[in-house]
């Protein structure tokens, strides 16, 4: 049988989380690869990023992955971490990975496109994966 590729956005957040339960509430172990990524936007000053913000927040991000994975243990997990603006890394790595569906929280602003995140809207325009948008 082939298993469903998943991808799973996180950036730290309790609400970020909720999308791990959703996908053990839904698929056994062995019928889904899951990938879980942080995203970590890159922030200049006068054309200069700051390194040893860039060493404290990778390390963030890979600490944040580590405790995903302990939510999914039990199911085939990879973690990827990596620096640029979250919608283009996100339709990148789902594009690359031949990604089935990607499951995103849903953001807690009002407005139409606060509804579901300007992310997660951006996504939604660019990916050719389904998009699931889980209520907090």
């Amino acid at each position: 049988m082939k298993t469903t590729k998943i991808l799973v956005p996180i950036d730290g957040t309790e609400r970020s989380m909720h999308s791990l339960d959703f996908i053990k509430n839904i698929y056994e172990p062995g019928d889904i690869e899951v990938t879980i990524m942080n995203v970590k936007e890159l922030v200049f000053v006068d054309g200069i990023s700051m390194s040893d913000e860039i060493k404290n927040s990778e390390k963030f991000g890979r600490e944040l992955l580590e405790k995903a994975r302990e939510v999914m243990d039990g199911y085939d997990v990879s973690l990827y971490f990596t620096f640029g603006y979250a919608g283009d890394e996100i339709v990148k790595r789902a594009k690359n990975d031949d990604v089935e569906i990607i499951v995103m929280t849903k953001s807690t602003k009002t407005g139409l496109t606060r509804i579901i995140g300007s992310c997660t809207s951006y996504v939604l325009k660019h990916t050719t994966s389904t998009v699931m948008v889980i209520p907090e």
